[in-house]
């Protein structure tokens, strides 16, 4: 079933847009999403009379009532370049995939599968940009971020960084996002240091082999 809640057009009506969305996958299962959302200068630039932080206040303030709704809390943050943050959390995975309004913003279908131990999320399908959907609320950069705390089985993360799975979005490509877990095991950054030295003592012994093999011919 599609599933396109345009709760972020409504935050940011105005094209030239940038999105950082993070997705955690807690130890107890609970499930907690965020997203920063600000603008670029020339998106900035169309409100020249206000400040930064008033354009993205002004737009909020137009729709705290649907954040309420649908129990997201929010706030602005004004660092060097102000961004709205709207997060939540969830009780479990299915909670998540039935009641979230800003992951399936860019995809047909998100689909959680449960096999014993072995958890899977697969995106289906793609919503790319389209300049002639009113609807469609169209950024210049989208950061997906999915963290989990639990041994990752299959991933294609464009970065992993021990429990940080990073997704650069392409917004003008078919983008498909997959990372299948095993929650009975824990994320232990030991695996990969181990992983490291058996390739080097693999390599070495290999090395050796080959070396007595060389000389052996040779005599």
């Amino acid at each position: 079933m599609k599933k396109i809640f345009l709760l972020l057009t409504i935050l940011l009506i105005l094209t030239g847009c940038s999105v950082k969305y993070n997705l955690t996958i807690n130890e107890d299962l609970t499930i907690t999403e965020e997203a920063k959302l600000t603008g670029t200068e020339d998106f900035f630039a169309s409100y020249y009379k206000s400040t930064k932080k008033n354009v993205l206040n002004s737009q909020l303030n137009s729709y705290k009532s649907l954040l309420d709704e649908n129990k997201y809390q929010y706030e602005i943050k004004d660092d060097n370049i102000p961004y709205v943050l709207v997060y939540k959390k969830y009780n479990n995975f299915k909670e998540y995939i039935d009641t979230t309004l800003l992951f399936n913003e860019y995809f047909d279908e998100v689909k959680y599968t449960e096999n014993g131990d072995i958890k899977r999320l697969e995106t289906v399908g793609f919503n790319e940009n389209n300049p002639e959907n009113p609807d469609r609320f169209d950024v210049k950069k989208l950061e997906i971020i999915i963290k989990c705390p639990f041994k990752v089985k299959e991933h294609n993360a464009s970065k992993v960084d021990k429990k940080t799975n990073t997704y650069y979005y392409d917004l003008f490509k078919d983008n498909k996002i997959v990372l299948e877990y095993n929650i009975a095991k824990k994320f232990n950054p030991n695996d990969e240091i181990l992983y490291k030295i058996l390739m080097f003592v693999g390599i070495i012994i290999f090395s050796w082999l080959t070396v007595l093999v060389l000389n052996k011919k040779k005599k």
